[in-house]
């Protein structure tokens, strides 16, 4: 099997979140493909058949929708096809892509699920080393786009910074920092310690989520902004997004390395 090595989100060779595309040309069982995701260890993984087909896996589990695999696999696909629109079957539904200048832009195919948080805020707050007094608790929301986010906002580009993965907190909770910066300028960071992702440098469905929280929680009915990510850990990433009825997210790839997966090795037969 072919595969391409991607950096998704980024203005340059060095920034973005990795992504391993792999082509699949002969079906792959669901354990096969979690084997494969494993093994790279990226945050996800995708696969892709006859060039409109999704599966994304992280190193654990199945998603049914991410932002920077399919922006990536878009970017892949375009490059294959030649095509400028087209729609990514994914498990959350049909995604529709447009490229402009080479730059994939998806539109979010469902319609995000808001919720109050119910958990342990402190104790969560506490296991990230953010303190309370930095947290704008009343705009705090459990935000669904496929997967769950918990978005929390900050009043400080320094509390962002000096948030922590919340390693050992007893709820498999995906934080979403937020800071907005100026009217059109987010900075963002998203950590997932029970998915195996302790920081995600370019998180593109929790700009979904972000979009959402915008429109439906502060009550901005449309807007285009430029959500900055992975600073703080040597990734730096940039995602545009937009939203009005739809959400729109979309960014720069670059491609870095091309291979093949060697074959699956046959059980041989022992010699006494």
């Amino acid at each position: 099997m072919n595969y391409t090595l991607l950096n998704v989100f980024t203005q340059g060779t060095e920034g973005g979140n990795q992504l391993a595309v792999v082509e699949v040309k002969t079906p792959l069982s669901t354990e096969k493909m979690q084997s494969i995701a494993r093994n790279f260890n990226f945050s996800e993984t995708v696969f892709v058949t006859d060039h409109k087909n999704l599966r994304i896996f992280t190193p654990k589990s199945e998603l049914p929708f991410a932002g920077h695999p399919t922006i990536g696999a878009a970017w892949w696909i375009a490059q294959q096809t030649k095509q400028e629109q087209f729609a990514l079957s994914l498990p959350l539904g049909l995604v529709p892509i447009r490229i402009e200048n080479h730059r994939p832009t998806l539109t979010f195919p469902g319609t995000p699920k808001t919720t109050h948080y119910t958990g342990d805020l402190p104790g969560l707050l506490k296991a990230t080393h953010v303190s309370e007094d930095q947290v704008q608790k009343e705009l705090i929301r459990q935000i669904n786009v496929g997967p769950d986010f918990l978005v929390i906002p900050l009043n400080s580009r320094a509390a962002l910074t000096q948030a922590k993965p919340p390693v050992g907190f007893n709820e498999a909770v995906k934080c979403y920092f937020v800071f907005q910066e100026h009217p059109t300028i987010f900075h963002v960071r998203m950590f997932a310690p029970s998915l195996s992702v302790m920081e995600d440098p370019a998180t593109g469905s929790a700009a979904c989520a972000l979009a959402a929280h915008c429109r439906d929680v502060r009550n901005i009915a449309s807007g285009n902004v430029t959500v900055y990510q992975g600073q703080d850990m040597g990734r730096p990433s940039e995602i545009q997004v937009s939203w009005d009825q739809l959400i729109h997210v979309g960014g720069s790839v670059e491609a870095w390395a091309h291979g093949q997966l060697a074959p699956e090795k046959k059980p041989g037969i022992g010699l006494a």
